[in-house]
């Protein structure tokens, strides 16, 4: 029997695999590296309960437009300037973890994206940084309802189909829930990033990697007796690729949810494109988009505003400045021909196969300006 939704739609939330009742559905890698739900037939009673909870089914989460939005940054410049942009999340985070509460956000162990539990603040720091990769949440979401009635907040930070699968599994989310979504423009595959890092570490251990640093976008490891940085992206293959829109999971190109109405109490993004030049200098350190989106999200966000510097914008300069509040990233030619070589050939010469003519363009502009 079929209950999931096709490839093209599926985001491997992995609620299916955590409602299952007998176990029998695990979470199994494409030739890309990304994850899809495969059922034991043998152990399978048919219940039905994986097709009733995929959030795609049931055409996802209930969105809500913003109720404002917000320019803002953390006003401790040091937590600010180890965020990804203004440092909201972290301030959302510390007042829950503060309040007795529990945070669930992505984090870098090593290589390995994931998802984890933080209780005490100085944990936070694992949460900070952009991390472009598709984080895995296997095991996580009973982890989370179970939480939910021991403490008195719990809060998630993910992405919004990531927040869908969590909402679709707990159900009716009760009033100590928060969920904060990323304005996410889509995520490559952990396979995709572990073949690219290998070619660069060479089979050293790594451990730590760094995708952003402000405003810019770097790729940085390190691991034993090595360190390697390159802070210009269009350089790096992994980052050349993902800021063209290349490698992201097929689900991220017919996303549900991206656009001005969201699922989460808050959204948090980069707020690019502001058009007011009186901003202070600390705007060289990153500056959130934040939306609130419930009236749940709007009081809490009040509880961090002594701690933040927050101005109060237009909602259609956000979408202006941001292509993700408006449609979901596009397939063009690149996708389509990196999806025919990879894996076939190896990740770096796949991408540099899509690319070649970027570089081309480039050298001719260069040539022309001289």
């Amino acid at each position: 029997m079929t209950y999931f939704a096709d490839k093209t739609h599926c985001s491997g939330c992995n609620a299916c695999a955590e409602i299952c009742p007998r176990h029998c559905i695990r979470m199994q890698e494409d030739r890309y590296g990304f994850l899809y739900p495969v059922i034991e037939s043998e152990l399978c009673i048919g219940c039905g309960l994986c097709g009733k909870i995929c959030p795609v089914n049931s055409n996802g989460l209930e969105l809500h437009s913003p109720i404002k939005t917000y320019a803002a940054w953390n006003k401790n410049e040091n937590q600010h300037i180890q965020s990804a942009s203004g440092g909201i999340a972290y301030l959302l985070s510390s007042y829950i973890i503060n309040k007795g509460g529990i945070v669930y956000g992505c984090a870098a162990d090593g290589l390995n994206i994931l998802h984890i539990r933080v209780s005490r603040p100085e944990a936070l720091q694992k949460l900070q940084g952009s991390k472009y990769v598709q984080s895995n949440t296997q095991d996580l979401f009973k982890t989370v309802k179970k939480d939910l009635s021991l403490f008195p907040s719990v809060m998630f930070i993910g992405t919004p189909c990531q927040i869908a699968g969590l909402k679709s599994y707990i159900g009716e989310v009760p009033d100590n829930m928060y969920l904060i979504d990323l304005v996410c423009h889509g995520v490559p595959s952990q396979k995709m990033l572990n073949e690219h890092v290998r070619q660069i570490s060479k089979g050293r251990t790594v451990s730590k990697i760094t995708f952003r640093s402000k405003n810019r976008y770097i790729f940085n490891i390190k691991g034993e007796g090595f360190e390697h940085n390159e802070d210009k992206y269009w350089k790096d293959k992994y980052m050349k690729a993902f800021m063209e829109g290349i490698t992201f999971r097929p689900s991220c190109y017919t996303c549900l949810y991206a656009g001005c109405k969201r699922g989460g109490d808050i959204s948090i993004g980069d707020f690019w494109g502001l058009k007011d030049s009186a901003f202070p200098p600390e705007l060289g350190n990153g500056v959130s988009l934040v939306l609130p989106c419930t009236d749940k999200g709007e009081k809490l966000l009040e509880e961090i505003r002594d701690a933040a510097v927050m101005f109060e914008r237009d909602l259609s300069e956000a979408v202006e400045g941001n292509t993700q509040l408006q449609h979901p990233s596009k397939i063009n030619w690149r996708v389509k021909l990196f999806q025919l070589l990879y894996p076939i050939f190896p990740f770096d010469i796949s991408v540099m196969a899509v690319t070649a003519d970027l570089k081309v363009k480039s050298l001719l502009r260069l040539i022309f300006k001289s």
